[in-house]
């Protein structure tokens, strides 16, 4: 359900909400082996149900030299298994708590313009051991064994928050059968270093740390289009 509100000619605001209801979803048990062929693919997997809800805010201003608009999302993604996770609720890999973005236009000439957006995102849910025990056998030399892990639950840890600012500048010119746009700008401006997945190491002295995998730092780019 929705509503739009033309507060003046320039700007708009609307305002979104939505619930939805999911059954017979499936996971892989707990313990479930990728590389044993002695069991069939329906042994391996648990039914259950879901659900996701939230709303959004989105102000835009449509018209003039700057345009642009801001948006903040509120939701949840959660999913109850029986046999999963003690049959209490977690979050989805989708679940993202609080999503906000902005993103502005200024029109500088007919054929010249520049833009922003950033974006920011609640961490993703991930599961991450909080204990892990030896055992004899994989104490032993050569065992090929590690220790075991113990969880308290699914998706009882977040990620940092996910955040970048990309800009953009592009250079209009129309052609007599069509208008070209040369663009240039770079992708995460600032460079933040947002999390692709997390793992267990060790610091400088030998303690276990928590550390993260980065993808796509600040990049550059150009771009060539046309329109006809």
């Amino acid at each position: 359900a929705g509503m739009v509100y033309a507060i003046t000619k320039n700007y708009e605001l609307s305002v979104e909400g939505f619930y939805k209801t999911m059954s017979n979803l499936i996971e892989y048990s707990e313990g479930a082996s990728f590389f044993s062929a002695s069991q069939n693919w329906e042994d391996k997997v648990v039914m259950g149900k879901g659900w996701s809800y939230g709303a959004e805010i989105l102000l835009q201003k449509k018209l003039g030299k700057f345009s642009g608009w801001i948006g903040y999302t509120l939701a949840w993604s959660q999913r109850k298994f029986p046999d999963l996770n003690f049959g209490k609720v977690f979050p989805y890999k989708y679940d993202r708590r609080h999503d906000i973005s902005i993103a502005g236009t200024y029109k500088f000439k007919e054929d010249f313009d520049a833009g922003l957006t950033w974006v920011f995102g609640t961490g993703n849910a991930v599961s991450l051991p909080v204990e892990s025990y030896m055992t004899t056998l994989s104490m032993q030399p050569y065992s090929g064994m590690g220790g075991i892990e113990y969880y308290n639950g699914r998706g009882g840890y977040r990620t940092p928050p996910y955040h970048r600012l990309d800009l953009g500048f592009n250079f209009h010119k129309q052609k007599k059968y069509w208008k070209r746009t040369w663009s240039f700008g770079v992708y995460n401006a600032y460079n933040r270093q947002n999390p692709f997945f997390l793992f267990f190491g060790h610091d400088d002295k030998g303690n276990v740390v928590l550390k993260q995998f980065s993808l796509f730092p600040i990049i550059p780019f150009v771009r060539y289009s046309f329109k006809f």
